[in-house]
């Protein structure tokens, strides 16, 4: 195995990986929560976790406050994760994966010691204690860095779930945050029991009718500005009724839009159900899209972003598309 040296943001409260094993050694209740409308990374990440906790002899249990949609079904051990808390006293609660605490839901209040693990420049640091990793190209990196230091061996189920965290958010080992490191885990996932291909599958391949009417809509709608640098389109709400609602939003849509020929950055808005605004951006490298997504209420990675306003659609709509103007041209210098 390769170094697992890690490049940490120093905020307050900053731990390093024999910090984090301390605390997790130090509590025997633990409650994992992860963000709303949870990715693969955070589905992944979490999983794997907390069959490690399991494995070492943890009472543990793991929330998030959003329906898990089919699409992740096929994952083993997803069941795990549940919409509701534990109803025994919790001494650590470790967020993963999650910006802000506001991200696992407006109304979660965390219990007892804090751990917030994730691998954002945004990450806000609101845990006791905080490892965020910038380097790692997935929450699922660091993870698998935590079962190796607590001895646990490495299962199938645990492989599997690690491994569709850092494929996933590395865009299926396309995206620039794809490392020596991450192939070097990725590698140690398969000879543990990870099986690439029906991983992949199940993310790339398995694309519902609604999802691909919706995808076809937004390409319709594109709207290139900056000399075809900038392209953005949007879904309503009222598309997402006629095709099958929020299980078939399009995954990945924004990236293929940012795949087009000449395009420096991309931006998706959706329509939420209650009125509001969730938006992606994702950028080639001359574009900060964090800068853009925290202008707008939100963060996330250089080239990989997103934010949700709560103001309605159409208010949030000319807020979004200024911030995302403005911060096109500053980075291209126009």
């Amino acid at each position: 195995m390769g170094d697992m040296a890690t490049s940490e943001v120093v905020k307050p409260g900053s731990v390093d990986l024999a910090g984090v094993v301390d605390l997790i050694r130090a509590y025997d209740n633990i409650l994992i929560v992860s963000h709303m409308r949870p990715d693969g990374d955070c589905l992944g990440s979490t999983v794997g976790l907390f069959l490690a906790l399991k494995a070492i002899g943890k009472r543990v249990a793991a929330y998030n406050a959003t329906p898990i949609t089919k699409k992740w079904h096929f994952l083993d051990g997803i069941d795990n994760v549940r919409n509701e808390l534990p109803d025994w006293p919790i001494s650590l609660t470790i967020f993963v994966d999650c910006g802000a605490v506001s991200r696992v839901s407006e109304t979660f209040v965390p219990h007892g010691h804090t751990l917030n693990i994730d691998h954002h420049l945004t990450n806000e640091a609101f845990g006791d204690h905080n490892w965020i990793d910038v380097d790692a190209c997935a929450v699922g990196e660091q993870i698998y860095a935590i079962t190796r230091a607590l001895g646990v061996p490495v299962t199938a189920t645990m492989a599997s779930a690690m491994y569709l965290s850092i494929m996933t958010d590395t865009g299926g080992f396309r995206y620039s945050n794809t490392t020596a490191r991450a192939f070097n885990i990725a590698g140690e996932l398969v000879r543990a029991g990870a099986d690439p291909g029906p991983i992949a599958q199940a993310i790339y391949e398995n694309r519902n009718r609604g999802e691909v009417a919706l995808s076809a809509i937004a390409m319709q709608r594109l709207v290139y500005e900056f000399d075809g640098a900038a392209v953005w389109a949007e879904l309503r709400w009222s598309d997402y009724q006629q095709f099958g609602g929020q299980d078939s939003e399009p995954e990945g849509l924004v990236g293929e839009m940012r795949a087009i020929e000449g395009v420096e950055v991309s931006m998706l808005m959706h329509e939420t159900q209650d009125g509001q605004l969730r938006v992606g951006f994702r950028g080639k490298g001359r574009i900060d899209c964090s800068a853009i997504a925290a202008a707008c209420g939100g963060g996330g990675h250089y080239n990989a972003s997103g934010a949700h306003s709560k103001l309605p659609y159409e208010q949030a709509r000319e807020v979004v598309l200024e911030n995302f103007r403005r911060g096109v041209a500053k980075d291209l210098g126009r």
